[in-house]
């Protein structure tokens, strides 16, 4: 063997040596990144889960608000069914207050809910005796 082969044959050896270590190095960092990966995707089924428990809530949520929004609802239509029968309470108790302190027809029917009719009723009522309303 004369000393060109003898450089070709080390320059071979040379160049398998460091396409092995060069394997090694890449097969290292493809399992590396293969359990980062695997880590990377039992989190995001963990996030999805997550995810999809919020969502969950939230529809729960805002059909409990819905239920809570319609009691409320009725409540307040109860209560003021009930002001309307207490005539200590009611809109026709603030109505006679506010004609014996001289309110107008107007005034009834604006602040009290009453219609023109009702408003006219109460102010007679409370005109004095001798008051013919002209």
């Amino acid at each position: 063997m004369n000393a060109s082969m003898i450089m070709v044959t080390v320059a071979v050896f040379l160049v398998a040596v460091a396409a092995l270590g060069l394997a090694a190095v890449i097969w290292i960092r493809v399992q590396h990144l293969q359990r980062r990966l695997a880590t990377q995707e039992t989190e995001l089924l963990s996030l999805k889960g997550a995810l999809s428990a919020i969502c969950s809530d939230d529809m729960v949520t805002d059909h409990r608000q819905g239920e809570l929004e319609q009691r409320l609802r009725r409540l307040a239509d109860q209560q003021e069914q009930l002001l309307m029968r207490d005539p200590e309470t009611g809109p026709y108790h603030h109505a006679l207050r506010l004609a014996a302190q001289g309110a107008s027809r107007e005034d009834l029917v604006k602040n009290c809910g009453l219609s023109r009719g009702e408003a006219e009723l109460l102010l007679s009522l409370n005109r004095p005796s001798g008051d013919t309303g002209g």
